[in-house]
């Protein structure tokens, strides 16, 4: 058998691998129109390349000349079917097939026959090292239709990377360098020399230039996906290249050491062969790795692992509570795996209605960027958004014409440097967007990288949402927190489990209490009214308003405050808790203390000028009799007038004065625990005279056991008297007179006693009730307007209140006094 030299070898290889190359197209999709076209080409060359090959290989002339003629068939057939191929990739750019299919194709035809004639190559000379061609007078016009249909080809692939984007851009330009270059060399080897020189010894070389189409077309397909190609390599072909690459290891390592060593290469010591397959087998795994690796970075650029960066992703989004934390997390997943030279998030301020970049990645390194440029909500990409609910991508641009809409949207992501954005939805409204820049290799977005990203964009938008939700209950938390530290109100809070959850720097200050040691805490540690008054409100859900209680503090200052507690319910009306607001009434109770001192002034000028205009008159009385005793002094009847009058007048002034007195305040004296139905029988007693006599009737509802009060018996005997005289004036014939006792709790634990004088007389005068206990007012014809003045400064010193009302079911009046009863007495008068 003759040997095979290198140069068929290679040409032998060329052809299986086009073979190989067009048959895989073909085989993929054999109903499409793109694929038969490219294996109509692939045909074309192989044909091509064994005609001219086995024609120049041999000094057989009749079998050189056929060979030549075919191979000149099968190269009038490969700019046709290379034009024929362009014409069907799909791009916006409209062509005629009639004028670019049809019309070559008939050149084509014609160019094939008259390859098969003598008119092309007429015969073949033998010739060293290879035969050479004689060539026909229509040799120049098969190179003139040649040169034209690869130059129409050309345009017209030229045409369509014009109008294509993205992948298919790629992909024509990869199509162009390979034919481009290729399509040159094989021109000029096989035609323009030819035609210049008139020889074919060249020739040979030309079939070697379809390994730069191959070489880049076959990068298209790996790298690009061509004609939607996918390349998968099995194991079995990357062991077939490890133990080929091991074996050419094995091979020069046995020939380095045979020329080492001076053995004849077929008689290697046993040893030494043994210890190189040793090393080769201890490295073959790793280069069997190593292999594997690069065809994975070349056929699949970096490779990511879909399931498990979706799964880890999902893990995080759904943890992170953070909005800024989770933007950028979800921005660094993008840009590590797809290697991406910008991503930015977009979060839509909705009472704006505009887009903010919260965060910006560029492929260099974290930065937030100053500040981006921000969207309104009629932006053309926001529009879009609102409108079509979908993924944008620019490599869509070129397919959809004529809506103005799409087009300026593809605008503003190209002035945002983006390809891809997907959409946030909250609740049927955009809440943002994530726009993704393109790759750092210039790759395209495939269907596994935008389905990634449309998955994380999903999942990001409803961690979005949460992370939104959280921000808006922090900053809720903070408001509330910020208005309870500035607020000048005590605010407690207690959970149903009767513990402190809240207590802010105003009750601090109040209670003497700090929040740090409370908090937490069991509901006893809180002063006592607070904690009854809280208690209470957990126990029957009621609320408790304007409760006034005093707190005494560690250092033993008393604080006045006004209280309302108020049960926490959930939305079925469960308590959860309850809350005490209290607020400081030092100042409060300052300042009814200075009106009750303006009050004293300006009662003391109302008494002053009473007790003037009622010792006046007796004084004039006096004055005038004095006058006229020195003129009358002998008169008899005169002096015995003057000695009655000044009597009389002075006896009136004396008991004004005593009156007097008893509108002062007493003389301070020891209060001491009294029972108030004590000094009232003995009222009750002194006055049984005056009430039999007027035929009045007392009427006692009084409980057995009342608490006790303290105060000074006389007076409260003075302040019944007082009270009681005016009831029997106001009562002129038969009447009753009702007296009711009672023990009032008006909550954290204060009590009072409620004292209710009630006559059946004439009542009082409406312009007159807030009068009565002014000094010097009367409505008595005769009296003196002090009684009940008395009676208010006795309850005054005693804190304890007095008011006066007409009855609502009959005639009357009755008169009311509180007097506080002390803590404990309530508990001792039980036992």
């Amino acid at each position: 058998m003759a040997p095979i030299d290198l140069q068929s070898l290679g040409v032998f290889i060329l052809c299986v691998v086009l073979i190989g190359l067009g048959i895989s197209v073909f085989l993929h999709d054999r109903r499409a129109e793109i694929n038969r076209l490219f294996a109509l080409f692939v045909f074309a060359t192989v044909g091509w390349i064994i005609s001219i090959s086995m024609s120049l290989s041999g000094q057989d002339i009749d079998r050189t000349v056929l060979l030549g003629r075919l191979a000149f068939a099968f190269a009038s057939a490969m700019p046709f079917t290379s034009l024929w191929m362009f014409q069907a990739f799909s791009a916006s750019v409209p062509t005629t097939r009639q004028q670019g299919v049809i019309i070559p194709g008939i050149f084509c035809l014609l160019s094939i026959v008259s390859s098969l004639s003598p008119w092309i190559v007429t015969r073949a000379t033998p010739g060293s090292p290879r035969p050479n061609f004689t060539y026909g007078v229509l040799h120049p016009f098969f190179g003139v239709y040649i040169i034209l249909c690869f130059g129409f080809a050309l345009y017209t692939l030229w045409r369509k990377i014009q109008s294509a984007s993205g992948i298919n851009k790629l992909q024509l330009r990869y199509l162009l360098l390979g034919i481009l270059l290729g399509g040159a060399g094989a021109i000029t080897t096989n035609l323009l020399i030819p035609l210049v020189w008139k020889t074919s010894q060249y020739s040979i070389f030309g079939p070697y230039f379809a390994l730069v189409l191959v070489s880049f077309w076959a990068h298209a397909i790996i790298r690009y996906r061509l004609m939607d190609i996918k390349v998968v390599i099995r194991k079995g072909f990357v062991y077939f290249c490890a133990i080929s690459v091991a074996a050419l290891v094995f091979m020069g390592l046995a020939g380095v050491v045979s020329w080492a060593t001076g053995y004849d290469k077929q008689r290697i010591p046993v040893i030494t062969a043994v210890a190189l397959a040793v090393g080769v087998a201890i490295f073959f795994q790793p280069l069997k790795n190593w292999i594997q690796n690069s065809l994975n970075r070349y056929l699949y650029r970096e490779a990511y692992d879909y399931q498990r960066t979706i799964r880890e992703a999902s893990r995080r989004l759904s943890t992170i509570l953070d909005l800024q934390s989770l933007l950028m997390y979800l921005t660094e997943v993008i840009e590590r795996t797809l290697r991406v030279e910008m991503v930015a998030v977009y979060v839509a301020d909705v009472p704006q209605q505009i887009f903010r970049p919260r965060v910006v990645r560029s492929a260099e390194e974290w930065r937030q960027r100053a500040p981006g440029p921000t969207l309104f909500g009629t932006s053309p990409l926001v529009r879009f958004f609102e409108h079509e609910k979908k993924t944008l991508v620019l490599d869509e641009a070129t397919r959809v014409t004529g809506d103005l809409r799409f087009t300026a949207a593809v605008h503003e992501l190209q002035s945002l440097g983006g390809e891809i954005a997907f959409p946030f939805f909250q609740d049927h409204m955009i809440s943002g967007f994530l726009v993704v820049g393109p790759k750092r290799s210039g790759d395209p977005y495939f269907a596994e990288d935008t389905d990634l990203l449309s998955t994380l964009a999903s999942q990001a938008g409803i961690a979005l949402k949460n992370a939104q939700l959280y921000r808006e209950v922090t900053l809720a938390n903070e408001y509330i927190e910020n208005m309870l530290t500035t607020m000048e109100s005590g605010v407690i809070a207690v959970s149903p489990n009767r513990r402190i959850t809240l207590f802010n720097p105003a009750a601090e200050r109040m209670t003497g209490h700090s929040a740090s040691d409370l908090r937490s805490a069991p509901l006893e540690r809180l002063p006592s009214p607070l904690a009854a008054s809280l208690e209470a409100t957990l126990t029957d859900g009621q609320p408790r308003p304007h409760l006034e209680i005093t707190l005494l503090d560690a250092l033993g200052r008393l604080t006045p405050i006004a209280c309302s507690t108020s049960a926490l319910r959930d939305a079925a009306g469960n308590i959860h808790g309850a809350v005490a607001v209290f607020n400081d009434l030092s100042r409060v109770k300052e300042l009814e203390e200075e009106k009750r001192r303006a009050e004293r002034l300006a009662a003391f000028g109302a008494l002053a000028r009473g007790i003037a205009h009622e010792i006046k008159n007796p004084l004039v009385a006096i004055k005038t009799f004095a006058e006229l005793l020195p003129e009358r002094f002998n008169d008899v009847e005169f002096r015995e007038g003057f000695a009655k009058v000044v009597v009389g007048e002075i006896e009136q002034i004396d008991a004004l004065v005593t009156r007097l007195r008893g509108l002062a305040p007493p003389p301070q004296a020891t209060p001491v625990l009294v029972d108030a139905r004590v000094p009232l029988e003995e009222t009750l007693t002194f006055l049984s005279g005056s009430l039999t006599s007027k035929g009045v009737t007392v009427i006692r509802v009084i409980p057995s056991t009342l608490p006790q009060v303290l105060a000074d018996p006389a007076q409260l005997r003075q302040l019944f008297l007082n009270v009681f005289l005016n009831s029997l004036d106001a009562m002129e014939g038969r009447g009753n007179l009702t007296i009711r006792m009672a023990a009032s709790d008006r909550g954290a634990g204060q009590q009072v006693l409620v004292i209710q004088l009630t006559d059946t007389g004439s009542g009082i005068p409406a312009e007159a009730l807030g009068k009565i206990f002014d000094p010097f007012f009367t409505t008595k014809a005769r009296g003196t307007g002090l009684g009940l003045a008395i009676c208010r400064g006795i309850v005054d010193t005693h804190k304890g209140t007095i008011r006066a009302e007409n009855n609502k079911d009959g005639p009357g009046a009755t008169i009311t006094v509180e007097l506080p009863v002390p803590v404990g007495a309530m508990a001792e008068a039980l036992r």
